[in-house]
């Protein structure tokens, strides 16, 4: 009877121990994934209704909007200083850009696919994620709730660049609190060839018409022995003139991290000088035409341009050693 006895405690502390750790138990993983993807399997139809709501009322453009998810970290990802470790950061990023990129991903997705094998591109199909940076600014404690806040800040030929922020919410008067933010970079394969970002968005219907008279981003095989090109060019000690990493309109080229400020301004204003020629009228404040996304995508990749010539860079390092 005492046997028995002790058996149904130490049950009893496994399941409660079991319950305020459920977020980190085998499988828990899989299955916040899951939740995303069902949860956020976006259709046209979805699609349809939330560019009509954006322009209807003013908002942001949904494909720059933030999505969010909530969660708490549980005594089995605090380490030793007792708060949350920072290892544990990384699947709750996975969760947040799971959310994020089934939303843009999945409409239309299955036409998008036979198109692609109508062309000849064989393989399977993925979302690889490219790199992750993360910055820890103020500690999560035990149990404390968050917000982990995603959402796209552009993306060139190959690449699509996620900020992400984890947020203490506001409460009792304060404002909310950034905890750590975070870059992410994604590709999208079909086999051994890469699917640009444009083509993906705009099969999905997320992106307007392109204007006949810019230029448009394809997809491109890769040899597994080349490394690909980072988005934005590092300073070098001749200036590039290769329009290959940004797809800019009238062969723009991409600005290297020195020259961020200036050159956004210089394609801003081609961008408002296209959009005038094109439709003959200034864009509405509230209109989000091809241009002004496109603005909007190129000022995103401005705030990660230094990250991303960041990658090349270490990779030279590492050939040198």
């Amino acid at each position: 009877m005492t046997s028995f006895s002790t058996l149904a405690s130490w049950r009893t502390v496994a399941i409660i121990f079991a319950l305020i750790n459920l977020k980190s138990l085998p499988l828990a993983w899989h299955v916040r994934l899951f939740y995303r993807m069902f949860a956020n399997w976006y259709t046209p139809a979805h699609v349809k209704r939330a560019i009509q709501s954006s322009s209807t009322s003013n908002k942001t453009h949904p494909l720059f909007q933030p999505v969010s998810i909530f969660s708490r970290s549980p005594l089995l990802e605090t380490d030793y200083n007792l708060h949350k470790s920072n290892s544990t950061y990384f699947a709750d990023l996975d969760e947040s850009r799971t959310t994020l990129m089934t939303k843009f991903l999945t409409p239309n997705s299955k036409q998008g696919v036979k198109n692609l094998e109508k062309e000849g591109h064989r393989g399977r199909t993925g979302i690889i994620l490219g790199s992750v940076h993360t910055s820890f600014h103020r500690e999560i404690k035990p149990y404390e709730r968050y917000e982990v806040r995603s959402r796209v800040l552009g993306w060139d030929k190959k690449w699509i660049v996620i900020g992400s922020w984890f947020i203490r919410p506001a409460r009792k008067g304060k404002e909310e609190v950034v905890l750590a933010s975070s870059l992410s970079k994604y590709v999208v394969k079909k086999g051994r060839f890469t699917v640009s970002p444009e083509r993906c968005l705009t099969t999905a219907g997320w992106l307007p018409p392109k204007p006949e008279n810019c230029k448009s981003g394809a997809g491109h095989r890769e040899d597994s022995s080349e490394e690909s090109e980072p988005a934005i060019k590092a300073q070098t000690t001749e200036p590039s003139t290769d329009t290959s990493g940004i797809d800019t309109p009238d062969g723009l080229a991409a600005p290297v991290p020195e020259q961020a400020v200036e050159a956004t301004s210089a394609v801003v204003e081609k961008l408002e000088s296209i959009a005038e020629k094109t439709s003959g009228r200034q864009v509405d404040a509230g209109e989000w035409d091809w241009h002004r996304i496109e603005m909007e995508r190129i000022r995103g990749l401005q705030i990660a341009a230094n990250w991303l010539a960041l990658d090349k860079q270490l990779l030279e390092e590492y050939a040198r050693d």
